[in-house]
């Protein structure tokens, strides 16, 4: 009997111990936790794992074909499951992942997904949303410097000079839209000492973090946090006001606990598409960023202050920069490389060519480029 099975056994023990049969008139009704555990023992050693051990039972099968992973701990993050503990030396927390899934869109998909699964789907379902990823922090240290959420890649991206000077064009537009915005190429023509010592920056696109969340809600302490895995509630002045000041909007302290959400309607990461992009049909990330993993980042700039930042606009050069928070973003059909390739049974890629070099990289357009941007939907 496997360690799960002993497990909920004990539960059913305690259950019937605390007096699992309530009898009334009409008859007997079973205590709720004695139901579950029941329903658990008859599925604890039937349930449907991959080779790292993640156990995909009750999840909607297209959810296999992304990869999340927490590069700080090298953790596979399963999607519309339980939140799962995030611990780094700025915050603590956790974080939740919720991902729409082929049922919330198509009448005839009878997958059996199990109760939390299926209320996430249910919960995007009237939304745009492909995706919304929520975090709950209390904060270790205060930054001290101006802190940004990154959307970035390990290796740069190849395109001609004419699409370069477009996508540089309308990248200069939402710069003055969102004063924080701010990205880069990547380290093209650096020099091999500068990489070794940091003095470069990967190809990034990143926003204040302050600006960039869709919601931040602000818990006092003694109070209670708002439940991950449904709608965080910010009144619409309060939005208004973090996208147009950005870094100060949000006023960080030791006692709080800050819970956040992002989300877009333009990534599916089970597709591995850009999606409703106005005037532009659906198509594959990989047309902009070759096969390679995107990653999603917190990080803050150290030895620089956010007035000196919004004076002097400096670099995002990785020498400069405090990494909180990394997670590495795969699918199975699309990408190759990254920690995904390393987990037991390479991350599912085993369907995917896993050699990869720098003359993969695809060339990009303007829609794809700028699709990136977070708005609210």
């Amino acid at each position: 009997m496997s360690k799960k099975s002993e497990a909920v056994e004990a539960s059913v023990s305690q259950s019937v111990g605390k007096g699992a049969f309530d009898t009334q008139v009409s008859g007997i009704t079973e205590d709720e936790d004695f139901v579950e555990a029941m329903q658990d023992l008859s599925t604890a050693d039937d349930q449907e794992t991959d080779d790292a051990g993640n156990n995909w039972d009750g999840h909607h099968p297209e959810l296999k074909k992304m990869c999340v992973i927490d590069c700080a701990t090298k953790r596979r993050i399963i999607p519309n499951g339980e939140p799962v503990e995030i611990d780094n030396e700025c915050f603590y927390g956790k974080i939740m992942l919720m991902v729409r899934t082929p049922d919330a869109d198509a009448k005839n998909d009878a997958t059996n997904l199990k109760a939390s699964a299926r209320r996430i789907s249910g919960y995007l379902k009237p939304k745009k949303r492909r995706f919304e990823f929520q975090f709950q922090i209390k904060l270790k240290r205060i930054p001290q410097g101006p802190t940004f959420l990154g959307c970035e890649l390990e290796h740069g991206i190849k395109v001609g000079g004419i699409t370069k000077g477009l996508v540089n064009l309308l990248l200069a537009m939402v710069r003055r839209i969102n004063p924080g915005f701010h990205y880069s190429w990547g380290p093209e023509g650096v020099k091999p000492e500068d990489i070794d010592s940091g003095n470069y920056e990967k190809t990034h696109l990143s926003f204040p973090l302050e600006a960039s969340m869709d919601r931040i809600v602000v818990t006092k302490a003694g109070e209670e946090p708002p439940q991950l895995g449904f709608e965080l509630e910010e009144s619409n002045e309060s939005v208004k006001r973090r996208r147009k000041t950005g870094f100060g909007s949000v006023q960080w302290n030791l006692e709080d606990t800050y819970t956040m959400c992002l989300w877009s309607q333009y990534a599916d990461w089970i597709k591995w598409k850009s999606m409703n992009v106005p005037g532009v049909s659906p198509f594959l990330m990989s047309r902009v960023t070759g096969k390679q993993p995107i990653y999603l980042c917190v990080y803050e700039i150290d030895n620089c202050t956010p007035d000196d930042y919004r004076k002097n606009r400096p670099g995002h050069l990785r020498k400069d920069l405090m990494i909180f928070n990394r997670l590495e973003i795969s699918n199975v059909e699309h990408t190759v490389g990254g920690l995904a390739s390393k987990l037991p049974g390479g991350g599912s890629q085993s369907r995917v060519k896993r050699t990869y070099t720098s003359s993969q990289h695809s060339f990009g357009d303007t829609e794809s480029v700028s699709s990136d941007r977070v708005t609210v939907s």
